[in-house]
């Protein structure tokens, strides 16, 4: 067996990214509203009581309503830019690949794969039945020799504790033949569990 695709499903990952950046725009209209009620709470509360005692307490209040609007702002700048990088780069054809030298995997985000060495992976497992995960053999970063693709922003962000994860919706092959190749590539070292 030369390689192991693990393609990705496009209706899967393109309803995975609609929720996400339906679910970042809420937070950020949240954050927008509550900043800007806390902030006009602020003024009409210092403009009631004059500019006396009351202003210090509610320019602290405005403080924090500004923080929030400015938060929004953030996180709507990045929900247009995971927008205009999901259209860039499309649904990537293939999210894993595995060979006798190691794993390629995709980051959603990420414009360019990962390539991690069999030595450099501690761990694939399943993570609550809806999720892949690849773990990280300890002390591995992106200057570490073989290993590239680590040094992405994106692929940064999405390593949790180590590794990185996979929804396994958006995976066309099932866990049973991917824990097959990774038995088979790995001589039985690495095992999905």
């Amino acid at each position: 067996m030369p390689e192991f695709v693990v393609e990705a499903d496009p209706d899967a990952v393109a309803r995975t990214r609609a929720a996400l950046l339906r679910s970042r725009r809420g937070s950020a209209w949240s954050s927008a509203v509550g900043g800007c009620l806390i902030l006009g709470i602020a003024i009409g509360a210092t403009a009631i009581a004059g500019f006396g005692l009351v202003s210090l307490p509610m320019a602290g209040v405005g403080v924090a309503g500004l923080i929030l609007v400015a938060d929004a702002r953030r996180q709507f700048t990045a929900v247009r830019r995971m927008r205009a990088t999901w259209t860039a780069i499309g649904v990537p054809p293939e999210v894993l690949l595995l060979s006798p030298a190691g794993l390629r995997c995709r980051v959603d985000i990420a414009p360019e794969p990962c390539f991690l060495p069999w030595s450099k992976v501690a761990k694939v497992g399943l993570r609550g039945g809806r999720s892949l995960t690849v773990e990280l053999a300890p002390g591995v970063t992106a200057a570490t020799p073989g290993v590239s693709g680590l040094d992405q922003p994106e692929v940064r962000r999405a390593l949790r504790r180590r590794e990185l994860r996979f929804p396994l919706s958006s995976l066309r092959r099932p866990p049973e033949e991917i824990d097959r190749a990774l038995t088979t590539f790995t001589a039985g070292r690495l095992r999905l569990g």
